[in-house]
């Protein structure tokens, strides 16, 4: 019979192995909220007189509002394992 001890290693949990930088988080979450004002102002374009947005309504905004917001999301870490 061999006397050897076995010993545990620490194991890393996949979710803690990457973290967003702040930086990364601040534009993420700026991004995130200013693609949703510009998507909503978009929207109100479409149904009143309101001209917030230069040439007013425009499927353009809405796209770049929602790419900019799921890009955003990402970059926050919205996207990123909890556990």
């Amino acid at each position: 019979m061999s006397n050897t001890k076995k010993t545990k290693k620490p194991q890393t949990k996949i979710g803690r192995m990457h973290t967003r930088s702040v930086p990364s988080r601040i534009f993420g979450w700026s991004l995130l909220w200013i693609s949703l004002v510009v998507v909503v102002l978009n929207w109100i374009e479409e149904f009143s007189e309101l001209n917030a947005l230069p040439g007013g309504h425009s499927v353009f905004y809405l796209m770049g509002g929602i790419l900019g917001a799921a890009v955003g999301a990402w970059r926050a870490g919205v996207f990123d394992a909890k556990s």
